[in-house]
């Protein structure tokens, strides 16, 4: 058998697997069909075909994302290129076929890493151990992506049919003439060298993380998915498959109008090969930059109000109110402050075996939670704050949000967003096509919702009706 044999049989054999893998790095299936097929043409390019290679099935995968991500490179060069020439003008993508529209957006709306595991262990059909091999992972962290990534894909990848080999061969003859054309060029360059020199200006190249954080990230992008249910509105971002990751998951959120920060941790999977960061952010979340930890804190009492604090608000109420809350003794207290010094305390009556006191502001209006083992066990609300349920006990995760409508909106059990329109008499979910969420959590600025599709979004809100999921996970 030939060596254009042997790949002509590797082809038909290999090519739905090839493209399956290397549509694992791009939500676009066209454009892995594309790359596969020219990473075919350059092998048959090639004086030996593969005959040469030890591994030609990882040769070809590796030409293809390579090729993925040179185009990728290019157009936000020249996207960034054009912008000084012109203003920004909005570039309607393509539609997607109805056959994989549902599966882009479940892939688009999860990271790269549990995407990846996804693709290929489902759709590509590659066990665990060489899918940990192929993106040089312990078995234990692909596992783990999985079972994080599968929650967020819908249906599966239509079958791929492979294109008449002699379309490739066609392609292939295209590159041998360029090869041909390239030579000579570059030997008439030498001569040119030789007797004049050859100056060769400087081109800049944008890495992955600047070209994603680019202005310009948007303009080739999708329309961004809106996730709704219960009257709330989760706006997605243009460009999720090249959104960049921090290391860890984020634990600690801070966004004040435009200025913001977040830290992360690392889990005991991801060690050793994670640490932990701290960014900060000056545009209200669009772009983050990792620096060096400034030691930025979770919001802490502006005093001592004599008592252990086990929730404190951000800012002040419009009348310069601080509030927090907290336990001495057997008993539950809120308290306020407006100079940090004078406190006055109101005992939550009913809230008798409490391990913890979490709440929310709303203008004026105090929300508040006293817990027994994760579990409400009463709610308080008001400006002067008086018990109003027995909370249902109901395990909520985080804080709450106090909706304008009057309505309570927390994170619950099976990672779901809950509301409750009765003040904590009962909890139901909020349905619809809104995402898992880990946790809610207020901001200076509003809330932020972590951890959302269970794999390190960040979603913003002003009043925790309409949310603006940020580009950082």
């Amino acid at each position: 058998m030939t060596a254009q044999d042997e790949l002509g049989e590797l082809y038909h054999v290999g090519y739905r697997r090839l493209v399956a893998q290397v549509y694992a790095f791009t939500t676009d299936l066209t454009e892995a069909q594309d790359a596969v097929q020219e990473a075919f043409a350059r092998a048959l390019a090639r004086r030996h075909g593969l005959s040469d290679v030890d591994a030609p099935e990882a040769w070809l995968r590796t030409v293809a994302i390579n090729v993925v991500r040179r185009r990728w490179r290019r157009r936000q060069l020249l996207d960034t290129i054009l912008l000084r020439e012109r203003p920004l003008a909005r570039v309607t993508a393509a539609a997607p076929e109805p056959d994989n529209t549902d599966l882009r957006a479940a892939l688009a709306a999860i990271p790269s890493r549990y995407r990846e595991v996804v693709v290929l262990h489902y759709l590509a059909d590659l066990p665990l151990d060489e899918v940990a091999e192929l993106l040089e992972v312990p078995v234990g962290t692909v596992k783990s992506r999985l079972s994080r990534g599968r929650d967020a894909l819908r249906g599966l990848l239509d079958d791929v049919e492979a294109p008449p080999l002699a379309q490739v061969q066609v392609r292939a003859g295209r590159i041998k003439t360029r090869r041909r054309t390239a030579q000579a060029a570059s030997a008439a360059a030498v001569l040119l060298v030789a007797s004049v020199g050859l100056f060769q200006p400087w081109r800049p190249q944008l890495s992955p993380d600047q070209a994603a954080n680019s202005p310009t990230a948007a303009v080739t992008a999708p329309p961004a998915s809106v996730y709704t249910g219960s009257g709330l509105v989760i706006n997605g971002i243009f460009n999720p498959a090249t959104a960049p990751d921090v290391p860890g998951f984020i634990t600690e959120f801070e966004l004040d109008g435009a200025a913001g920060w977040l830290r992360t941790a690392c889990t005991s999977r991801e060690l050793p090969t994670c640490e932990p960061s701290f960014a900060r952010t000056g545009d209200g979340g669009q772009t983050w930059q990792v620096v060096t930890d400034t030691g930025a804190t979770t919001p802490t009492p502006p005093g001592d109000p004599g008592f252990t604090v086990t929730w404190a608000a951000r800012g002040r109420t419009p009348s310069g109110l601080s509030w927090v809350g907290g336990l001495d003794g057997g008993t539950a207290y809120l308290a306020s402050t407006a100079d940090g010094k004078q406190w006055q305390r109101h005992p939550l009556a009913g809230a008798a075996g409490a391990d913890r006191i979490t709440a929310t502001l709303r203008g004026e209006d105090v929300l508040a939670f006293a817990l027994k083992d994760n579990k409400i066990i009463a709610v308080y609300a008001g400006r002067v704050p008086v018990r109003v349920s027995g909370g249902a006990a109901f395990a909520s995760v985080g804080e709450p949000v106090y909706l304008p409508d009057g309505r309570i909106l927390v994170a619950g059990p099976e990672s779901r967003f809950y509301v409750s329109g009765d003040l904590g008499v009962s909890f139901a979910p909020a349905g619809g096509s809104l995402p898992t969420v880990g946790e809610l959590r207020a901001t200076s600025d509003g809330y932020v919702a972590l951890d959302l599709f269970r794999a390190g979004w960040v979603a913003v809100s002003t009043d925790g009706l309409t949310w603006r999921k940020l580009p950082i996970r």
